[in-house]
């Protein structure tokens, strides 16, 4: 379980339960590893069979995410707010925010995501659900300093897995292969930040082939993440594959206008493309969010250029 081979735990916990069905340490494990192998109907047996033992809090923290990605949002929420701090699940407050998030509960969300921050302010995950629920209320100068942060910060969920950690040090050996056979099978999964978290590590080794494979899970989980549509956006155009490339910088543009990196990206594909009416507007949004950005400074000079010689 903890080098994270969840169906071989599993088999085990399943054992041990069959030789004595009081054992609850079994039950629980096994419920979390079904949990993350997604065998969500037996996990929520294993966690309802939980409630009125020592494990209370653990099996309400599991029913509420299950209650989350099942849509449940009322049930999920009822159930992570009575989780206890003194449990020391962490995350309890970082699930709650998500789930006032997609209720479009974004005061309530902002309030549970800086709980969750106050008790983990390295959780790259929060500070980019907070940003968007900022960007939501219309904070846009508070949203804009929450999604740089989620840059510096998504190191630290890679180390906290065990697995997503070994991809990483087959990777610092481009072992590429290697790294990809251990880490595809993790993208299936309903966790976008797990998703996130491998994307951006194959990114930042510069594999964009494998990089564009996990921001397309990762945007088909969650479609309103400026931040996944625009690194999408960004390895399609580091493959050349421009319309793809347009599709989800204009998705990403249109999701956070204030987001510097995406109305370049969109600015210059456009360009590209000779749509100069679009790239004006798109770039001169760039140029007042990134005034000393020579490209884009190049860009609008040039099509000023090409303007006036029509």
């Amino acid at each position: 379980m903890q080098a994270e081979r969840y169906e071989e735990a599993a088999a085990q916990f399943r054992q041990a339960l069959e030789y004595d069905r009081t054992l609850d340490d079994a039950r629980k494990n096994l419920g979390i590893c079904e949990f993350e192998i997604r065998e969500y109907t037996t996990a929520r047996t294993a966690f309802e069979q939980l409630t009125a033992s020592k494990y209370h809090g653990v099996a309400i923290y599991y029913l509420g995410r299950l209650d989350l990605i099942e849509g449940n949002l009322d049930a999920a929420i009822a159930r992570l707010e009575s989780v206890d701090e003194k449990s020391g699940i962490v995350d309890a407050t970082y699930f709650l925010g998500v789930a006032y998030f997609k209720k479009a509960s974004y005061e309530e969300a902002i309030k549970a995501l800086r709980n969750c921050l106050a008790l983990n302010p390295r959780d790259f995950r929060a500070h980019q659900w907070l940003a968007k629920a900022l960007a939501k209320v219309g904070r846009a100068d508070e949203a804009n300093q929450e999604f740089k942060k989620t840059r510096g910060l998504h190191q630290y969920y890679t180390e906290g897995s065990t697995a997503i950690a070994g991809c990483r040090a087959l990777l610092m050996e481009k072992k590429t292969i290697e790294a990809w056979v251990a880490c595809k099978p993790l993208l299936d999964t309903d966790d976008v930040d797990k998703v996130t978290a491998i994307a951006m590590l194959f990114a930042k080794m510069d594999d964009q082939v494998h990089a564009m494979t996990a921001w397309e899970r990762a945007v088909n989980l969650d479609p309103d993440s400026p931040e996944a549509n625009y690194n999408l956006a960004f390895a399609c155009f580091q493959r050349k594959q421009i319309g793809c490339a347009k599709h989800y910088a204009q998705v990403a543009f249109q999701l956070w206008p204030q987001f510097p990196e995406a109305s370049i990206l969109y600015g210059t594909i456009l360009y590209m493309v000779a749509d100069d009416l679009e790239a004006v507007k798109v770039l001169t949004r760039a140029h007042e969010l990134r005034p000393d950005d020579t490209n884009v400074n190049r860009l609008l000079a040039d099509l000023q250029t090409r303007s006036k010689s029509q």
